[in-house]
């Protein structure tokens, strides 16, 4: 491990003890603030994140802290963007949402969990995430096509690339560019995977959300995806990416919160994979 990094965990975790931080939610902090310490994204694929996570499994009581995540989405919450982390399971579990907010002090979570109008919010992002997560690696490894395999993975890039932007502290503007190309990339790579779209065709369809939601709608006149149209227009002129202009975080929300909806309504329609229907609000 780099001595750095050794140092500042060290140090880290010095002050998470006194702080009395859980210790289930130290490496997850840890990983939030080495970004933020780098000035720059790091993905929870990233090897040095993996380090991360095995010194506080080296030097924590809790037993094992890091297992690979499905997926971790994002939700906006209290002005900050907090992970939503979706594990791996295997066969018929049971899963509560609010595990899935780990580095959400409990006081935070609890006000989030008594709100109604909050609490619906924030579990329809968090089925997003679910069905999200498994249904992607399945398009990735099971695809109809060689042309959609390569769209879908992507998308899928990119949208983690917006997660980790989103994470930063302060968020990184440049989210709403990574959000915009999941959406463009998750509805050609549907259409790749429904119609056989081609590479030329793509081409020609270029950078025109509408023109690609309009040919998704054409396949499926009752596809969800008919709900987002309202909300393409929270993205830019494709040009905008070269003025680097700063963005209120509720705009990065939105973008971030429709590209994640693109994607999954994609997932569900191809996979036949929806959790909505045995969710449950208590």
């Amino acid at each position: 491990m780099d001595r750095e990094l050794e140092t500042w965990l060290r140090e880290r975790n010095a002050e998470f003890r006194r702080n009395d931080v859980p210790s289930k939610q130290r490496p997850w902090i840890a990983w939030l603030e080495w970004a933020n310490h780098l000035g720059e994204s790091i993905s929870l694929n990233d090897n040095v994140v993996k380090e991360i996570f095995s010194w506080f499994e080296r030097h924590s009581k809790a037993g094992l802290q890091y297992i690979k995540p499905l997926y971790v989405g994002a939700y906006y919450y209290d002005s900050t963007f907090w992970p939503v982390v979706i594990p791996v399971v295997l066969g018929r579990v049971q899963l509560d949402a609010r595990e899935s907010l780990r580095t959400m002090p409990d006081g935070a979570s609890a006000s989030l969990f008594k709100n109604r109008s909050e609490l619906l919010d924030f579990m329809s992002l968090w089925g997003d995430c679910l069905d999200y997560g498994f249904g992607i690696g399945h398009l990735q490894s099971a695809p109809p096509n060689t042309f959609a395999k390569e769209l879908f993975t992507s998308a899928d890039q990119r949208l983690t690339a917006t997660v980790s932007l989103l994470l930063l502290d302060p968020p990184n503007a440049s989210s709403m560019e990574s959000s915009r190309m999941a959406t463009e990339m998750f509805l050609k790579a549907y259409l790749a995977a429904t119609s056989g779209l081609t590479e030329s065709e793509g081409r020609r369809i270029g950078h025109n959300l509408e023109e690609a939601l309009n040919r998704c709608l054409s396949v499926n006149p009752n596809s969800d995806l008919q709900a987002i149209r309202s909300s393409l227009i929270v993205f830019p002129d494709v040009g905008d990416r070269y003025k680097g202009i700063d963005r209120p975080l509720g705009i990065l929300w939105k973008a971030y919160e429709t590209a994640q909806s693109v994607g999954t309504t994609i997932c569900r329609s191809l996979t036949g994979r929806d959790v909505r229907a045995t969710m449950r609000i208590q």
